[in-house]
């Protein structure tokens, strides 16, 4: 029986089809879903500037336990470095570098000569392989590479510590038996190949994505890379599996899978990436929700509130609750009511406690040459309480210096920026939540200095987690 790994890159392509973003949240439950099936490695997408990518990452690599996590790197070591920061307390990290080696994915979307490209690929593995010991390499649009430069490519990563090769059908345009050939073509090449682990991922443009994972599992691939969001085009998790419960016996192929509960898993994958009848999400553009995010219409009554409260993750008292839906009546009065706007009602009328902490006088350095450092003031009995702490970005800095003044890592569920108005002077609206207990913990600041906003809404959370546990 051949056992064939399974990595799920939903949340890599879900960043890269879906104009509308998934929500941290969102993205979260996916990988806890993916876990809970063990799949053998969760792929995120590749960390932007933005401070939420790398909360997401860091999060993740305290939350999984089962499943390798793999974060994509560009070819540059700035890159590298970013994703190594974020992914380094994983139980199981895995850097993967993807490469461009076609024609087409070089020059038009890359920008990239060949010439330039291959001795760089082993200069950044190398220093990948510094840094974590698994490192993958992805060789983009690989099926329409030059086969002597594909072949330099390869044997340059695997001599550099590469353990596993990813090879990609990219426009999805082969047939099953075209990758047969292709994949023995490769190996020929690279005899290399046969000491490590050969991935691959197929689109299936033409409807024979399975078919086509199959013939390569029979030409010696032992890791397939499948996807169980809406609207993406790669090979569909549950469709593959279901071809593998129908056949891999017969055939003499295996997963690790949990498939008790695949069919309602991959339900539940599908719909928090947004399905719609394109297979699309639909989204507001300043709340960065999910469907949900049609808006709740003027009419609704208290219970139906609570249910729609109870579906975001909050657990209200009585008391909140009533203060909450009067809030949405007047709010619904004038707009339609999204669950941004429900989550700020909790973090602003839900929950209020004493403050425990107050906030002092805060520095923030930031800035493209140099790394951002947070200096942070609490106030706790008249008694100042400082930290400085170092960053991804300044408000990654800020929330870190907050920890260490704290003494406690606090989950971050979701934190969420807007603009409250327009212009050079606009005021910012952050929105942080926090899981502790098993219970979720919203904190809302508003500010010019959107910095600030962040980190008076993450100390709104964390007063309300200290005053439920009497930890004042």
């Amino acid at each position: 029986m051949i056992d064939v790994e399974i990595a799920d890159i939903t949340l890599r392509e879900s960043e890269q089809v879906h104009a509308s973003k998934m929500s941290f949240k969102e993205k979260l439950e996916t990988a806890k879903l993916l876990e809970k099936l063990q799949v053998d490695v969760i792929e995120t997408g590749f960390i932007s500037d933005s401070p939420a990518d790398a909360a997401f990452i860091r999060t993740l690599a305290s939350t999984l336990d089962y499943s390798i996590l793999s974060v994509p790197v560009p070819l540059d070591k700035t890159g590298v470095d970013a994703a190594w920061t974020t992914l380094i307390k994983a139980k199981k990290p895995r850097l993967n570098l993807v490469v461009p080696t076609s024609t087409v994915s070089m020059e038009y979307q890359h920008q990239m000569k060949a010439e330039k490209l291959l001795p760089l690929v082993g200069e950044i593995v190398s220093y990948c392989v510094s840094l974590c010991p698994d490192i993958e390499l992805t060789a983009e649009d690989s099926v329409r590479s030059e086969p002597e430069f594909l072949s330099a490519i390869l044997k340059s990563a695997l001599s550099a510590g590469a353990k596993t090769i990813t090879l990609c059908d990219s426009v999805g345009e082969l047939l099953p038996d075209e990758l047969s050939r292709f994949i023995a073509s490769v190996y020929n090449m690279v005899p290399e190949l046969h000491d490590v682990t050969l991935a691959l991922l197929c689109r299936d443009c033409l409807g024979l994505a399975s078919a086509t994972a199959l013939n390569g599992i029979g030409a010696g691939v032992r890791l397939i890379k499948v996807s169980s969001g809406a609207g993406l085009d790669t090979l569909s998790l549950e469709q593959f599996m279901n071809v593998l419960k129908i056949r891999g016996e017969t055939l003499g192929f295996s997963t690790g899978l949990s498939t008790t509960a695949l069919q309602r898993t991959c339900a539940q994958l599908f719909a928090l990436t947004g399905a719609t009848d394109a297979g699309r999400r639909t989204t507001s553009a300043t709340t960065n929700s999910s469907s949900k995010d049609a808006g709740l219409p003027e009419d609704v009554d208290i219970n139906q509130l609570r249910s729609h409260i109870s579906s975001l993750g909050y657990d209200v008292s009585e008391d909140d609750l009533s203060h909450v839906c009067m809030q949405f009546k007047d709010i619904a009065r004038s707009k339609k009511v999204v669950s941004r706007d429900i989550e700020a009602l909790i973090a602003e009328t839900a929950g209020q406690a004493p403050p425990t902490y107050q906030l002092g006088n805060y520095v923030i350095n930031s800035g493209n040459a140099i790394t951002a450092t947070a200096y942070i003031e609490f106030i706790k009995n008249g008694v100042i309480n400082v930290a400085l702490s170092a960053g991804d970005g300044p408000i990654d800095a800020a929330f870190k210096a907050a920890e260490q003044i704290l003494g406690t890592h606090y989950e971050l569920e979701e934190f969420q920026i807007q603009a409250v108005t327009g212009g050079r002077e606009a005021t910012g609206d952050a929105l942080v939540k926090l899981r502790h207990g098993g219970k979720l913990f919203s904190g809302r600041g508003v500010s010019t200095d959107i910095v600030g906003a962040s980190i008076r809404a993450y100390l709104s959370a964390i007063n309300k987690i200290l005053y439920e546990n009497d930890a004042f």
